[in-house]
């Protein structure tokens, strides 16, 4: 088993729009742990944020313009997670995750300072981690730790700070996992103008390089900074498929709700091709398995248009970025639109109410056929 890891710099997110787009972002993504920098959250918004994103989640504030951070969970997350630290000012938050065999891994998020003099002062005081635990540390860092491969333009000197950084890391003995992977590699995860750097890290304890299945940047559509996303594998045996469970987000979709309205109609009246109702509702079961499975395809299908987006993006960022200059531009805005849209479509049906609160989907279908044509929008 693995646990997948994003860090991203969201630039802020207390409008709701972008907020609501930035949380399904990371849901469709399917990545098992968020963390997130320069939130501008405060302690007034906590309980409402929380409770849009659903998982488990930890808070550490800023103002409503500047700072914080937040590590996100997967409601499919299963290990045990614990808050083991925080500063007072919305710069680190750190927690526990207890995963199988040793003492887990201790994960650190960090948004360094912009300016200089504070940068400098917070690698060598206030990042606080025990190297004898597997930790990962990752955020935003503020400066380039090789200016020859981090920085385009390359600056005539180093980023004030990046010594301190390179001294925080050698003395933690953590390793840069992009750039282990990659030694040579120039790609970047902050634009602004023709300025390029690469600024956004994972760091991890030596001891974790090798159970690194995959790192990569990733472009994020709702900010100037790009992510960095790690997979690692855990020590967890692989389990077998189980039982088939329904996915609520296919059901919750127009494709579905069409296709299954339209089997509906014509299925209800061949109750009596059956011996009781209880042998017509075992093959209903069956029935509704099908639909839903070849309705997943369906999306699955419209989706696949996002991704290729996504990976030419990629292809386009680690080779010739200036020469596909109007191809990489007009992908970044098909790839934010599309994620925008989507977050808004499913805010949108979310206040359709299709079902009581807590009722189990098999209810919901029955409840159908009673108050067909007579939904209620919720406000």
């Amino acid at each position: 088993m693995s646990i997948s890891i994003v860090s991203l710099n969201v630039n802020g997110m207390v409008d709701n729009k972008k907020r609501n787009a930035v949380f399904y972002w990371c849901k469709k993504k399917n990545i098992d742990v968020i963390c997130l920098q320069e939130t501008h959250s405060s302690s007034d918004v906590e309980t409402k944020w929380k409770n849009e994103w659903k998982g488990e989640s930890f808070w550490n504030h800023g103002s409503s313009n500047s700072k914080g951070v937040a590590i996100l969970f997967s409601e499919k997350f299963k290990f045990e997670i614990t808050e083991t630290g925080r500063d007072s000012i919305g710069r680190t938050i750190s927690v526990h995750v207890k995963t199988p065999g040793n003492n887990g891994i201790f994960i650190y998020n960090i948004y360094a300072p912009n300016l200089a003099g504070d940068r400098k002062s917070f690698f060598e005081k206030d990042i606080l981690i025990d190297n004898n635990n597997r930790n990962i540390v990752l955020g935003d860092f503020n400066c380039a730790l090789i200016k020859n491969l981090d920085r385009k333009p390359v600056p005539l000197r180093d980023d004030i700070g990046s010594h301190e950084l390179k001294t925080f890391v050698e003395h933690n003995e953590l390793i840069d996992v992009w750039r282990k992977r990659y030694p040579k590699e120039k790609q970047y995860t902050f634009c602004r103008g023709n300025s390029r750097s690469r600024i956004d890290y994972i760091f991890i304890s030596s001891e974790l390089q090798y159970k690194s299945q995959q790192v990569k940047l990733v472009y994020f559509p709702f900010s100037d900074h790009d992510g960095v996303f790690m997979k690692l594998k855990t020590n967890e045996p692989e389990r077998g498929p189980g039982t088939w469970k329904m996915n609520s987000s296919v059901i919750q979709s127009d494709l579905f709700r069409n296709t299954f309205e339209s089997f509906w109609g014509n299925w209800k009246l061949k109750k009596n091709h059956f011996e009781n109702n209880l042998e017509w509702w075992e093959e209903t079961k069956i029935k509704i398995k099908s639909i839903t499975i070849e309705v997943a395809k369906q999306l699955n299908i419209t989706e696949k248009q996002i991704r290729e987006w996504e990976k030419r993006l990629d292809n386009i960022t680690g080779t010739h970025p200036i020469n596909n200059e109007n191809e990489l531009n007009n992908l970044k805005v098909k790839i934010k639109d599309y994620y925008a849209q989507k977050a808004e479509a499913v805010r949108i049906r979310s206040k359709v109410n299709w079902y009581e609160k807590g009722e189990k989907s098999t209810g919901y279908f029955f409840k159908l056929e009673k108050k067909r044509g007579a939904e209620k929008i919720m406000d």
